[in-house]
């Protein structure tokens, strides 16, 4: 295991070149890893920041270089500005997002199964005489087994989309029992597929702040959800655009669309249920600061379906995403309000409404399920404590459990205008 010095050494090899695709990320992760981010050495990241200053600020139209994000999420805490997004590094795993919401969710697909088998590989090698940090706490064989299947089944439907037919997953298992697609032969066939660039992204986007097994697992299945997030959003913004064209049936199977995949990500709570509460609460003691409250993707999702109250965009929930809160301020178009229009301009018949009620109702009952899953989830793993980006935690989810994604169509049954 290489300590602080080594690394130092390698870095400043390294300088001599400076050539950001030679970079020694394997072995400052490895010590990240084996150490927590939380304890880096403090002369090591002076390195790493001084390294990252002699680098541009931008490299092309899609901003900072990898590796300048690389550093960026590397030394957050450091640079005081550790948050929700640091910790899941969600900035080295954002792809460009697709102009058609088809290509988005591929786009989605993609990274969720590599996130998730990179996490079935991680699992898979604690069993071995060569386990990867962070190795604190190593699981259960049986516990390993059982996140194994966990993890398959959310991982089953985007495989049948996106692997050849035949790779590693069979239809007909998977619609007569889901979840038993064999773990090993499927992580292996997507991981095989992945070219360098997403081996190094897969790489540097875990960087636990402790030294225990279970954070890898949590912050894979944060990522898993994020990723989701970000195809319900562009799904849903292109919902609205339809909407706007009068075309309103391709509206609802875009919703439709949004509650499918909320309902296929719903076994990611059971998969992250299998962290060890005892777990949890050493390793975030170094996560504060950073809390899913703080998600940017979930808000963009939330508002857009409808404008949130007042009294929520006066909350945490979106006092805390700034960027979010600013659209829906200067007006951002949503499902429900761009329906309430049609209706409203009599452009919009009852068979066009009652299919897009359908479509609203289905996705408000998966995210009602998928809200007390979360709760129940956090009472189990937090208690009455407070949460870890300066927030209150479980009250703050309980409070919530009301709230509707579509709240016109409860206080009036429908959208009349």
């Amino acid at each position: 295991m290489r300590n602080a010095c080594d690394v130092v050494e390698e870095l400043r090899a390294w300088t001599v070149s400076g050539t950001p695709a030679e970079f020694p990320y394997t072995p400052l992760l490895t010590h990240l890893r084996s150490v927590g981010k939380h304890f880096l050495d403090p002369a090591l990241l002076r390195l790493l920041d001084g390294i990252r200053g002699a680098l541009p600020e931008s490299e092309g139209p899609d901003g900072p270089s990898f590796l300048h994000r690389f550093l960026d999420v590397v030394l957050d805490k450091h640079d005081d500005r550790y948050d929700y997004a640091s910790y899941t590094a969600l900035s080295l795993l954002t792809r460009p997002a697709p102009a058609d919401w088809r290509a988005a969710l591929r786009s989605r697909d993609e990274v969720l199964l590599l996130l998730l088998a990179d996490l079935l590989r991680f699992e898979r090698r604690s069993e071995t005489d060569t386990p990867d940090a962070p190795l604190g706490m190593p699981p259960s064989p049986e516990l390993v087994a059982k996140r194994a299947r966990l993890a398959v089944r959310v991982m089953e439907p985007a495989a049948l989309r996106t692997l050849p037919p035949g790779a590693a997953v069979d239809p007909a298992a998977v619609a007569a029992v889901p979840g038993r697609t064999p773990a090993g032969p499927l992580a292996a066939e997507i991981l095989r597929t992945a070219g360098p660039e997403e081996a190094r992204v897969l790489a540097g986007s875990v960087q636990p702040v402790y030294v225990l097994h279970d954070e890898y697992l949590f912050l894979r299945t944060l990522q898993s959800f994020e990723t989701t997030f970000t195809f319900m959003s562009s799904a849903l913004a292109t919902a609205v655009r339809r909407l706007d064209g009068d075309r309103p049936r391709e509206a609802a199977d875009l919703v439709g669309a949004v509650a499918d995949i909320l309902k296929e990500s719903l076994p990611l709570f059971s998969l992250l249920a299998t962290m060890r509460p005892e777990a949890f609460q050493a390793f975030r003691v170094f996560t504060e600061g950073a809390s899913a409250i703080q998600s940017a993707g979930y808000k963009t999702f939330e508002s857009l379906c409808s404008t949130p109250s007042r009294a929520r965009l006066a909350s945490s929930a979106y006092t805390s995403v700034p960027q979010v809160h600013a659209w829906v301020t200067e007006g951002q178009a949503t499902v429900e309000d761009t329906w309430h229009g049609l209706i409203s301009a009599h452009r919009l018949d009852a068979a066009d409404d009652a299919v897009l009620r359908a479509a609203a109702d289905r996705l408000e009952s998966v995210h009602q399920r998928w809200k007390q899953t979360h709760y129940r989830l956090a009472v189990r793993m937090i208690g009455e404590r407070s949460g870890t980006g300066y927030t209150q935690g479980v009250p703050y989810l309980a409070a919530v459990l009301d709230n509707r994604l579509f709240p016109a169509r409860d206080r009036h049954g429908a959208l009349v205008g």
